[in-house]
């Protein structure tokens, strides 16, 4: 091979190595943006945890209410007097 030739193979190395620097750069962008989505994503699902416990415990303490009130209502029902407002 002559100089020429070596010099043609050098560029095309070159090149190769330049628009893989450039592949790799871009998704390494890419990656950081989607881990930068999944902490919103995680936050947003942590969000909607916490709000769905507050409204277990909201449920929970409708239905011992609505419960103790039945209760309550059948109590005064079928034992008139022995019921204390």
């Amino acid at each position: 091979m002559n100089k020429y030739e070596i010099k043609y193979m050098l560029e095309q190395a070159m090149s190769s190595v330049d628009r893989l620097t450039d592949t790799q750069g871009k998704q390494s962008l890419h990656i950081e943006n989607i881990w930068a989505e999944i902490k919103d994503r995680d936050s947003t699902i942590e969000l909607y945890k916490s709000k769905l416990i507050e409204k277990n415990e909201e449920i929970i303490r409708l239905r011992n209410l609505i419960q103790s009130q039945t209760d309550k209502n059948l109590t005064e029902h079928h034992f008139p007097t022995e019921v204390n407002n």
